[in-house]
């Protein structure tokens, strides 16, 4: 029997916009599911203080929400304090260690303290689908700036001018991936679709891709 060789992968593509929230956000998600872009192809991904409140998009599309209060801080900066005051109890009790170790303790809390306040914004989610690197940085400092994320994926090279200019209507930045790009929720976001808010995905009960 003559082998066969295997088919060549279709190449895809990923769109990435990077546009203010709202009315502009809406308008391009409309305008690229218009386009015939699947529902599973494209991603949103935004901060909420409210991660209830439904969004108006078309119905089954694709959103991660991120967390946009101070959750989750607790337990480092409840360490922080727990090294504070041991290392005042061990530079009382005993001060021939204990100063040397209330020092070690400050500087570990000082980390601790540090980290709390830092914002992790959407680094987690971008390092986990593998976005790259020159551009992550940029789409998480534009995000912690009220900027929303879009992510819409084709296979169609057609629809990569259409979905540029859809973008551009909307007075978002973008740029093209060669590549796919799909978002997951991780690092307490949370993925919703709309229309279907029960049908929900976090990284604590996530077990297979949505």
């Amino acid at each position: 029997m003559e082998g066969r060789e295997a088919p060549e992968p279709v190449p895809e593509y990923t769109v990435v916009g990077v546009l203010n929230d709202g009315v502009e956000l809406n308008q391009a998600v409309k305008e690229v599911r218009d386009l015939g872009v699947d529902r599973d192809d494209l991603t949103v991904i935004l901060k909420r203080e409210d991660m209830s409140e439904p969004e108006p998009f078309p119905p089954g599309t694709r959103y991660i929400v991120v967390p946009g209060d101070k959750r989750g801080l607790e337990v480092p900066i409840g360490f922080a304090i727990s090294f504070i005051i041991f290392g005042i109890l061990f530079a009382i009790t005993t001060p021939a260690i204990g100063i040397p170790t209330l020092m070690v303790f400050i500087s570990l809390a000082a980390i601790l303290f540090v980290g709390s306040m830092t914002r992790v914004g959407v680094s987690p989610i971008l390092t986990e689908m593998g976005a790259p690197s020159d551009e992550a940085g940029t789409w998480n400092d534009d995000f912690e700036m009220g900027k929303v994320l879009l992510f819409a994926s084709t296979r169609e090279r057609r629809l990569l001018r259409p979905m540029r200019e859809a973008l551009q209507r909307a007075g978002a930045t973008y740029y093209i991936v060669d590549r796919r790009l799909e978002p997951r929720a991780v690092h307490q976001a949370v993925l919703y679709r709309s229309g279907e808010r029960a049908a929900s995905e976090s990284v604590a009960d996530r077990t297979g891709s949505a």
